[in-house]
């Protein structure tokens, strides 16, 4: 019975846990997910730490060296939720109020990641975190341009995805 009592209050834990973890990126649009239709998904630090990741070692603007960051791999996440769709533009929506619309047909072919994790540490808001939109920019030159420096959203709160039937 001690047993039965001890899983119990392991479960109840776990679920209070997961209840009180901050949302950190809201997404909206026409979403299928495991056949379901959403227009809007919440995630947690943790929920996006168990998508897809990818790694990006780049240095930009906002950086004296190059920085090894590490995030959801943003065209594997577009590929999941809006695969019976064709992606046209994100709309990425910050903390601080900053908005920026993006072609995706411009920025998919960068592999682009919703980067959490800064040089091994989960970013803050103190540091543009907790998610910053990261591009290889100094390895790709066509990223090194005005545009591509406005995608580059940190303290990223919200994804607006604007689709259209394939």
């Amino acid at each position: 019975m001690k047993l039965m009592g001890g899983i119990l209050l392991l479960l109840l834990l776990s679920w209070q846990a997961r209840a009180t973890e901050p949302v950190v990126l809201t997404l909206f649009g026409d979403i299928q997910l495991d056949e379901r239709q959403y227009d809007r998904l919440d995630f947690t630090l943790s929920e996006l730490q168990a998508l897809p990741q990818a790694d990006i070692i780049t240095a930009h603007p906002w950086v004296t060296r190059p920085h090894h960051y590490r995030g959801v791999d943003l065209n594997r996440l577009m590929a999941r939720l809006f695969g019976h769709r064709r992606v046209v533009t994100l709309y990425l929506e910050t903390l601080n109020g900053f908005s920026v619309a993006v072609d995706w047909s411009k920025l998919s072919p960068f592999g682009s990641i919703i980067a959490w994790q800064d040089d091994e540490l989960v970013m803050s808001r103190r540091n543009k975190g907790p998610l910053w939109l990261m591009l290889p920019f100094d390895r790709v030159p066509e990223v090194q341009q005005a545009d591509f420096l406005h995608f580059m959203a940190w303290q990223l709160r919200g994804i607006r995805v604007l689709s259209e039937p394939e």
